[in-house]
């Protein structure tokens, strides 16, 4: 595939996850949009139900004081509560006529006749006004208020209202509301979530591209190199034997140390870009731990290895030799950040969790800051002056297999620690 098709795949699979994440967000937008327009709409529309129905009972009660004496209404303690009790006035709670004091001038119980009315709001305009206030006993109402005339008195004409016939219509309504908000949410998280694996598959079919390009190098590289990195240790250790003098000894030590180098980064570049075989087996971590600390103390022994073991039994099921590689490789890493910062200690430990073993390497090196954290287990990453950046990433690759999982806890100036949790 050329390089241009190559950027076409990735500039549209970009494309369509960007599309498909602004697809989604509008849609999730506009069901929240609605549901909340619609809630605002019923809720308006039955507000305008009640304000008419209580405008009706306002026009029957002003013509009924208008042709009856309004004295005799006020003798006629009962003459509301038998209004109420037509079919007419059904959703009506109580009706009453107030003065500029609050006080009671008619009410359709009779025992609060001259009485305060029930939570008075001062008469000031504008007229008339509609609010909802929750009563004595708990219970919302509607109330609807507007001036009327006594003789020579102006008055305040209070109809309330039930609330709950509109209550249940709105409670149906806020069902409804809840489902386009549901909607709504399905689809934000159905957009993040395909914007989410759109972006992972993009990564995906860059890192097998990546790794397809770097074992092809890997394949050039070890069959171009393997034969002369061969020859010359050969030639080197065979002219150490028959050379004793110590400055060629010290020239060709360094030749050949360099050899086992070059040969030591073909075998990394390989371990990375091709597959993994697994041979798991039933041993003990802590004989495979006694095993890499004499295997390491002969490879580096100027280092001040230090092993704690705590217990006896610690048997799993895995690849010995690749957990050994793993161990190894952290504990170069290791020993070469207590190097750097003026210490050859490492710590090297072993205990055990409910449903773990836990495996921990602790260096006295100068730490890693926060930002660089994530990117130590990135391919060809790396902060020294030699090295391919390829050793963590192995050792990540190699815990994915073995299903190990491996924590990285450093701060700067406190060294890093590497927990391995091995499963029992």
């Amino acid at each position: 595939m050329g390089k241009n098709d190559k950027l076409r795949r990735y500039l549209k699979t970009s494309v369509l996850s960007w599309v498909f994440l602004g697809v989604s967000l509008i849609a999730g937008f506009l069901f929240f949009i609605a549901g909340v327009y619609n809630y605002k709409n019923i809720e308006k529309t039955l507000e305008n139900a009640l304000k008419l129905q209580a405008i009706g009972v306002e026009i029957t009660l002003k013509s009924l004081i208008k042709n009856f004496n309004l004295d005799l209404i006020k003798k006629e303690r009962n003459f509301f509560v038998e209004l109420l009790l037509g079919n007419e006035w059904e959703g009506v709670a109580y009706v009453a006529i107030y003065d500029k004091n609050g006080t009671a001038l008619l009410h359709s119980n009779p025992e609060l006749i001259g009485q305060k009315i029930e939570q008075f709001v001062p008469i000031r305009p504008p007229f008339p006004r509609s609010f909802y206030q929750t009563s004595l006993t708990e219970e919302k109402l509607f109330l609807y208020e507007n001036l009327i005339r006594l003789k020579n008195e102006q008055a305040v004409l209070r109809v309330a209202l039930h609330v709950y016939p509109v209550e249940e219509r709105l409670s149906y309504a806020r069902r409804h509301i809840y489902l386009e908000f549901l909607l709504g949410l399905v689809f934000i998280g159905i957009g993040g979530i395909g914007f989410w694996f759109f972006r992972k598959t993009e990564r995906l079919i860059r890192q097998v591209e990546d790794l397809e390009r770097w074992r092809f190098i890997s394949q050039v590289l070890a069959h171009e190199m393997k034969n002369p990195l061969a020859s010359i240790k050969g030639f080197t250790q065979l002219i150490l034997k028959k050379n004793p003098e110590e400055k060629t000894q010290k020239a060709l030590n360094f030749i050949f140390k360099e050899t086992l180098r070059m040969e030591n980064l073909l075998r990394t570049l390989n371990s990375y870009t091709h597959p993994l075989l697994i041979n798991p087996s039933n041993f003990n971590l802590k004989e495979l731990l006694t095993e890499v600390v004499e295997t390491f103390k002969l490879l580096y022994p100027e280092a001040d290895l230090r092993l704690n073991l705590r217990g006896e039994n610690f048997l799993v099921f895995t690849d010995q030799d690749k957990l050994k590689e793993i161990l190894i490789n952290l504990l170069e890493n290791a020993w070469q950040a207590s190097q750097e910062n003026g210490s050859l200690r490492v710590d090297l430990g072993l205990n055990s969790e409910k449903n773990f073993y836990i495996i921990y390497i602790k260096d006295y090196g100068k730490g890693i800051p926060k930002e660089l954290l994530l990117k130590v287990w990135e391919p060809f990453f790396t902060t020294k002056a030699k090295g391919m950046g390829l050793g963590l990433t192995i050792v990540k690759k190699l815990c994915e297999e073995l299903n190990l999982s491996i924590e990285l806890k450093s701060q700067p100036a406190y060294g890093t620690e590497v927990w391995l949790k091995i499963p029992r």
